[in-house]
């Protein structure tokens, strides 16, 4: 889906929603691990320094884990939050463009989850109209 300040990527499989990553404004898995504080930046580096000096590419969050810095589980939560961070700004787009493609670029080391979309459009929408005690009554 792209408008004209964004563009987001969306990649479902089986009906769930299992990855989504955005052009404008999405944090790189350092900078969400080093402000959720999962990581210090001294082990940031550590990474970052194995990830360009090893014989094959790796991703950041898989070398953090191997390194046993953090769990799967925390990798697993933040890409969970830049899912929804996505959802929620598409939501409040007021125009754009969706383009569908029937393959999918994600390889066996990604962490891909399994969401129902219906939630997360919920949670977004709710976000938007803000609470309904606010909202005057029709009629």
């Amino acid at each position: 889906m792209s408008c004209a300040r964004n563009s987001i990527h969306f990649i479902f499989s089986d009906g769930k929603l299992s990855y989504a990553s955005s052009r404008v404004g999405h944090k790189k898995i350092g900078q969400f691990l080093l402000e959720s504080r999962l990581i210090t930046t001294e082990q940031l580096k550590i990474c970052l320094a194995e990830q360009k000096t090893a014989e094959k590419w790796q991703k950041l969050g898989s070398i953090a884990v191997k390194n046993g810095y953090l769990q799967e589980s925390h990798l697993t939560n933040l890409f969970y939050e830049q899912l929804k961070e996505a959802i929620f700004e598409v939501i409040t787009w007021e125009e754009g463009r969706f383009t569908f493609v029937d393959t999918s670029p994600l390889t066996e080391e990604d962490i891909v989850l399994e969401e129902n979309i219906e939630p997360l459009l919920m949670q977004a929408v709710i976000l938007i109209d803000g609470p309904v005690a606010d909202k005057p009554l029709a009629g």
